[in-house]
């Protein structure tokens, strides 16, 4: 199972070194990201109410491996924007910061927010928009989050794990995914080997591909309609017995030929 993941992440490496020449513009509102911060694993990171909220609620509802794993894509991404003045001035943090933190809650199968129906990351999107409204009305800042930045963190969240559309999308939906895929290689984008070793010292990769690979494995026999014509669909067809993607999207081009 570990070398159907390692595949995968040869994939996505490649995609990673794709240049984003052409992708938005994005300059976020004056004094957006001028918020208190403090220093996680060594990196010093926005520290907000809602921050703080998705942290927990990360932790609440998810595994050690995969928890870790979020927040190392939050600490690896605020590492990348802090060796790019460009970034500095076009990422919002805080939807960075809590975009990173609750991307991968799809993959809490259990859940009760995950759908029969739609793929992972966008319950994924789902639940955190929801939360972020929740968390804002409750801490009387709901007037922070229009329209705009809910979208904003929901693209970033919804393209998480298809880095080639997220990294042609504003630099705060790219440096999420870039977060990620940091997490999946090495030191890159002027993040130095202390500073990545430092962060996973703080969030250790535990069974993270044991984990992730068993977890893909559950949603294609959990959710197999929503695995189909995606990454997830070569965890189906190598380790679910009688998986198979009849009805798939390419086969409304590709019609089986009736027998004479």
């Amino acid at each position: 199972m570990e070398f159907k993941f390692t595949w995968i992440i040869v994939q996505l490496l490649v995609a990673f070194q794709v240049s984003s020449t052409f992708g938005f513009e994005h300059v976020i509102p004056r004094g957006l990201n001028n918020k208190p911060t403090r220093v996680i694993g060594g990196v010093t990171v926005i520290d907000t109410l809602l921050v703080r909220a998705a942290q927990a609620f990360a932790r609440e509802n998810s595994e050690a491996y995969l928890y870790n794993h979020v927040m190392r894509t939050w600490l690896f991404g605020a590492l990348i924007i802090s060796h790019n003045t460009t970034l500095q001035h076009s990422v919002d943090l805080e939807v960075h910061a809590i975009g990173s933190i609750l991307h991968d809650l799809g993959l809490v199968l259990n859940a009760t927010w995950i759908s029969h129906d739609l793929r992972f990351e966008v319950d994924s999107s789902n639940r955190a928009t929801q939360f972020v409204e929740e968390t804002a009305k409750h801490h009387g800042t709901s007037s922070a989050w229009d329209a705009n930045r809910l979208q904003l963190l929901y693209d970033a969240i919804l393209l998480s794990s298809e880095p080639k559309f997220s990294l042609y999308k504003q630099a705060t939906v790219k440096v999420l995914v870039e977060g990620v895929l940091l997490d999946l290689g090495k030191p890159d984008y002027g993040v130095t080997a202390a500073e990545y070793q430092g962060v996973e010292a703080a969030f250790p990769p535990l069974n993270f591909i044991t984990g992730v690979n068993h977890t893909l494995v559950q949603l294609c026999v959990q959710k197999p309609s929503t695995t189909y014509d995606s990454w997830q669909q070569a965890f189906g067809d190598a380790y679910v017995p009688g998986y198979t993607p009849v009805g798939r999207f390419v086969d409304i081009f590709n019609p089986k030929t009736p027998s004479s």
